[in-house]
């Protein structure tokens, strides 16, 4: 039996360190809230991932907290994001500026002010159990045998969510998109790629490529393309990094040279997963427990919405937990008022990837003829996915 918990709860569990549950946790801490953050890695977040994109509508909710600066200070601004075809002609270009920052560095410098804000920050905790005590609580088991006990337990632990299995059993497992993604660094020469703070998008023919030159020599780039057979990601991490670049380079014969040049002067690590997302939940809550971000509604990346998506999702349910007295109450607040947007964006990333990895010889064709008017509508339909401005936040100072 599920307990609404209409007294004031004020310790908070957030599970998953990432970036929509640091920022969580401190605008929790803000408004009072007693919050122990847990994550399952032991690993620095700096060392953790490839680059990520964050558009404006993220930018505007770090901007609100007063973070922006110093949480994006690692980051690389996109003055645009231009789009050609496999011939290297361009066909549009969007004028938003973004950010891409490494995910790591981002990750790592919310949980400093996650941390600075009053949350506690445990790491090495794997969640393998979730149990109501029966007076509105819940308590928390974790794979190195302790516990822990809260009033609320926020899932911030991404498409393959632990908390979302253990406390909405029935839901729907994350559906693969047929899209494995990757990416990484590459040094080339000094003056060989200018400086021009544009993001770059390349449809190719068998794949889609996208990179900045984000200072002299160095490029930061990734890249999708379809594969029907799944492969998890312990399959791919046994692929040699060369042998992967080598082969995304095969597969980008067709392409501007410019694509290959980069894929051929990798550097350093290449990450590489299997693309998922999230199929519509019917709740993203139990009681005083529940789920945002990835774990909610994870979308497939072709919109760059993720994490922007997700520190909407944290901003607005810590407001909807401080203006409500019932968390359950709180919970339906939050969903009613987001659940539309991430449909709308879920379906617009489902159809951009249609255009970016075509997998048919005559759907090729037809993106081709179709390419410009699509990435118009498509820049039209970005700036409105964009456009959410977060609400005043109700304490001064904070």
């Amino acid at each position: 039996m599920t307990h609404e918990n209409t007294a004031p709860s004020r310790r908070v569990a957030v599970v998953g360190a990432g970036i929509t549950g640091p920022l969580l946790s401190l605008c929790l801490a803000r408004l009072g809230f007693e919050v122990d953050l847990y994550e399952a890695y032991v690993r620095r977040a700096q060392d953790v991932g490839s680059f990520l994109n964050l558009a404006p509508n993220g930018r505007a909710v770090l901007e609100r907290l007063g973070l922006a600066d110093r949480i994006l200070e690692q980051g690389v601004v996109a003055t645009s994001i231009d789009f050609t075809n496999h011939k290297g002609r361009e066909l549009v270009q969007n004028p938003e500026r973004t950010t891409n920052i490494m995910r790591g560095e981002l990750s790592g410098a919310l949980r400093e002010s996650a941390t600075d804000s009053g949350v506690k920050l445990h790491t090495a905790k794997r969640l393998v159990a979730l149990d109501e005590t029966g007076d509105g609580r819940w308590r928390i088991g974790f794979e190195d045998g302790t516990h822990a006990e809260a009033d609320i337990v926020l899932g911030c632990d991404g498409v393959n969510s632990a908390v979302r299995s253990l406390l909405l059993p029935d839901a729907p497992r994350p559906a693969y998109t047929e899209v494995v993604g990757s990416g990484g660094r590459s040094e080339i020469g000094t003056g060989e790629l200018p400086v021009d703070g544009r993001f770059h998008m390349v449809f190719g023919l068998r794949g889609f490529f996208g990179y900045q030159v984000v200072s002299p020599g160095v490029v930061w780039w990734f890249e999708n393309h379809q594969e029907v057979r799944e492969r998890t990601f312990g399959e791919l991490a046994e692929i040699d990094d060369a042998r992967w670049v080598a082969g995304l380079a095969d597969r980008h014969r067709p392409d501007p040279a410019v694509v290959r040049r980069i894929l051929n002067a990798s550097a350093g690590p290449v990450g590489r997963w299997p693309v998922h997302e999230v199929p519509p939940l019917d709740t993203w809550h139990r009681g005083s427990a529940g789920v945002l971000g990835d774990a909610a509604h994870a979308v497939a990346p072709h919109l760059g919405a993720g994490a922007a998506l997700g520190l909407e999702d944290a901003y607005e349910l810590a407001l909807a937990l401080h203006e409500h007295p019932s968390t359950a109450r709180a919970f339906t607040a939050f969903e009613e008022s987001r659940r539309g947007r991430v449909t709308a964006m879920a379906k617009q990333a489902r159809q951009t990837g249609a255009v970016m990895t075509p997998d048919r010889w005559i759907t090729r064709v037809i993106r081709d003829l179709m390419l410009p008017m699509a990435i118009k509508q498509g820049v039209r339909k970005g700036t409105e996915a964009y456009s959410y401005r977060p609400s005043p936040w109700p304490l001064t100072g904070a």
